[in-house]
């Protein structure tokens, strides 16, 4: 028979006051039957901080100070990454979008007749608009 182990479920919990109560009280559940489990013995902790079954090598669940959620007073001592470590931050600080190019290209609106568009489309493939590129390109370099 599976031995049931204590569970710290929070999936289902949002941001509401009354899920903050619920989460700490399902904590303070798992609080209890954790430390109950540990002090009964036939558990060891790994190098992870995970307790493990004696018998069975099973996972039963992290340190219940890992899991345990954070008091008022610990958030309200928490600072931005930026703050606390700007070193760090600056390092991992990423920029969005694209990288940038040396040469960029330039979006421009250009009118075609349908039977030239088609005929490029018609070429297949979805970079359709590559070829064209490189068909102008090449059509102004010969004009040099």
């Amino acid at each position: 028979m599976q031995k049931k182990w204590p569970n710290f479920s929070t999936r289902d919990l949002g941001d509401s006051p009354e899920d903050d109560a619920e989460m700490r009280r399902r904590w303070e559940a798992y609080d209890r039957e954790m430390k109950a489990l540990i002090a009964t013995g036939g558990v060891h902790q790994d190098d992870d901080g995970w307790w493990v079954d004696n018998a069975t090598g099973e996972l039963i669940g992290p340190d219940p100070e890992i899991e345990r959620p954070l008091t008022d007073a610990e958030l309200a001592k928490m600072v931005p990454l930026s703050e606390a470590l700007p070193e760090l931050a600056a390092s991992i600080k990423r920029a969005r979008g694209r990288p940038k190019v040396a040469s960029p290209k330039e979006a421009v609106t250009l009118r075609l007749s349908p039977e030239t568009i088609a005929r490029f489309k018609a070429l297949g493939g979805a970079d359709w608009r590559a070829r064209m590129s490189e068909t102008l390109e090449k059509a102004g370099q010969r004009r040099q």
